[in-house]
């Protein structure tokens, strides 16, 4: 397991962004891929479809955690947890939530440029998502794209992804793309710009995605009155996610 080193850390905080790997063996990984499968095999029979259909129509899906123990043993490892504490800045840190984003070959669409933080009822941009790739992605098949540096300008209105009018102009030549083999991740800062092109390959592009929050952030469902994670939430606005669904994961020194 790589951990982070103060070159990673400043990075990070420069680009907003950062590689980071090995985090996974093969062997890990491939636990990941065939329980992701079979969870796809059960929603998909669950509604009379292939998972081939099935897959082709959903490409997201939120609190896999809840639904598969090998998914619940990753998230839960002490030296990611650490890692996004010190990339936060933070002492200890809380899930949001995971996620598995799934772009099938040949069957995907364009993630217009956008940030995370604007979609979220968190009461202050402290949190960092850890994209971890099931599979190689690259250009081809639809690796993650960033624009170095823009989460230090703020935040911005949430985009609409059906009709996004994001325009960087010139700055589009500063756009970085970000291969990651199997087993990497990526820590990106929750205010970080980034998109993701259609898969043109004819493999596989699988993550999953695990979002930590300073444990110290509190519900602001103003902020993002929308996001499904507000049904879950049953503390009242202003107070800390100190519930079973918002688990502490760990935090700098809670390495083994």
């Amino acid at each position: 397991m790589v951990l982070l080193g103060p070159e990673q850390v400043e990075s990070f905080h420069r680009h907003g962004y950062v590689l980071v790997g090995p985090l996974l063996s093969i062997e890990q990984v491939e636990t990941l891929r065939n329980s992701l499968d079979e969870l796809w095999d059960g929603w998909a029979e669950s509604l009379g479809v292939s998972r081939e259909d099935y897959c082709r129509v959903v490409s997201q899906w939120t609190n896999v955690w809840e639904s598969h123990a090998a998914f619940a043993r990753q998230l839960r490892d002490p030296r990611l947890a650490a890692m996004a504490a010190a990339l936060i800045g933070c002492q200890a840190v809380r899930l949001f939530h995971d996620h598995v984003i799934s772009k099938p070959p040949q069957h995907s669409h364009t993630i217009p440029w956008h940030q995370d933080y604007p979609y979220w009822p968190l009461s202050a941009p402290r949190a960092v998502s850890l994209w971890l790739a099931l599979d190689d992605a690259d250009v081809e098949s639809g690796c993650m794209h960033f624009m170095p540096g823009a989460h230090r300008e703020g935040e911005r209105p949430a985009v609409d992804f059906l009709s996004n009018t994001t325009d960087w102009g010139e700055r589009l030549r500063d756009q970085v793309a970000v291969p990651v083999p199997a087993g990497w991740g990526i820590f990106h800062h929750c205010l970080s710009w980034h998109t993701t092109p259609p898969n043109r390959s004819s493999r596989p592009r699988r993550a999953y995605i695990t979002i930590f929050m300073d444990a110290a952030c509190t519900y602001s469902p103003s902020h993002s009155e929308w996001h499904p994670m507000n049904k879950r939430v049953r503390v009242a606005p202003g107070e800390i996610f100190n519930e079973d669904c918002f688990p502490l994961l760990g935090g700098r020194g809670c390495i083994p």
